[in-house]
């Protein structure tokens, strides 16, 4: 399948890319408390579970992955 595992900690070129993807062109309040799969800033796909997005058909292994937390005061990188 190709699809990573989900770390807790990503390597350094992933988490500058997903810091990059992070200047988010969307609003990712529908999105609290699911994980997203971003792409040049948008969400391509989002599910409840990593696993779940992994295995998403829009999804590619060089897409960020990121959970957008349950709250609205912040968002974070795992």
């Amino acid at each position: 399948m190709g699809k990573t595992k989900v770390m807790a900690v990503l390597e350094k070129d992933k988490l500058r890319r997903a810091q990059t993807e992070l200047d988010a062109q969307e609003d990712l309040g529908p999105y609290l408390g699911r994980w997203v799969a971003l792409r040049a800033g948008k969400v391509i796909a989002s599910e409840k579970k990593a696993e779940t997005l992994l295995a998403h058909p829009e999804v590619q292994d060089d897409d960020v992955l990121m959970p957008v937390s349950s709250s609205r005061s912040g968002y974070f990188v795992a």
